[in-house]
Formats: structure tokens, C-alpha cells, sequence
């Protein structure tokens, strides 16, 4: 029984490492860790155990963790967060941008935020800008193309 809970124990360590790292490999671990609790509960010895904890997380981390990436879309360029989150927002200017290291502002996320052309041009107060990058705390913007009307 001492078995059991030594590798209970182990699976929520692992349990802990996934959730503060999300690299989505710690829970293969944690499954193995599972089986071989369930292998000591069965009786098996430690060396089985082991084994059952070595395929099942191998198994998962070779096997399952490709298939199970690609369908959840973990790890992939188009997520991102924080400022990075940013680019491809729209915005209102709500400050004009003067030229080349005069920057006007724009609230984004409920934050105002610098902005600046990538080519130093001006652009007037009002302006619907999308943002295409971010340099330190910068938004480097363009304004947004019009709306278009569809024709009947």
C-alpha cells in the first residue's frame, strides 16, 4: 500500500508542474504515475510499476501529445497574450501621432497606450488605426482601411 501512495503523490507533483508550466508534458507523467498506483494496487512490484509509469508517459508524450497539440492548437504561433495580444486590434487614436519619435496614444484593452507609424508619417486625432507591431511599449500602427459598402 506504501507503493500506492507514492506514486499518488508523485502524479500530483506532476499534476502541479503541468499547471505552472502548460507544456502539456508533465500530464503523460501523471497518467503513468496513475497506472503504476493502479499496477501496486494489483500487486505487481516496484519493477513493473516502474515499466507501466515509463510506457504509458513515453506512450503519451511520443503518441498522444502530437495528435492532442495539433487538435487543441496548444503551442502555436497564433496564441499569444499579454501586449503580443495587441496586434491586429483596432483602435481609435486618441492622440495624433506628429511624425517620427512623437508619438500620439490610442486606448487599447482599456489601457493608453504610445503609437507610432513604422514610416514616421503623421496621422490625425480620430483616426481608426489597426495595430501592426509592438516595439517595447510602443504600438506601431497604420490606420485602418475603410469600410467598404457592398452594392446590391
Amino acid at each position: 500500500m506504501t507503493a500506492f501512495w507514492f506514486w499518488v503523490i508523485v502524479a500530483i507533483a506532476f499534476v502541479i508542474v503541468e499547471v505552472i508550466t502548460v507544456a502539456f508534458f508533465a500530464v503523460f507523467i501523471t497518467v503513468g504515475a496513475l497506472g503504476a498506483a493502479i499496477a501496486s494496487l494489483l500487486g505487481f512490484n516496484l519493477l513493473v510499476q516502474a515499466i507501466v509509469l515509463g510506457i504509458l508517459g513515453v506512450a503519451g508524450i511520443l503518441i498522444a501529445r502530437p495528435f492532442l497539440v495539433e487538435r487543441l492548437h496548444i503551442g502555436r504561433a497564433g496564441l499569444r497574450s499579454g501586449a503580443d495580444s495587441m496586434v491586429g486590434q483596432q483602435a481609435l487614436l486618441l492622440e495624433p501621432i506628429l511624425g517620427v519619435g512623437q508619438p500620439g496614444h490610442v486606448k487599447i484593452s482599456g489601457e493608453l497606450w504610445p503609437a507610432l507609424t513604422d514610416d514616421g508619417t503623421a496621422v490625425p486625432v480620430n483616426t481608426l488605426v489597426v495595430v501592426t507591431a509592438l516595439r517595447s511599449t510602443t504600438l506601431i500602427v497604420r490606420p485602418a482601411p475603410p469600410k467598404s459598402t457592398p452594392t446590391a
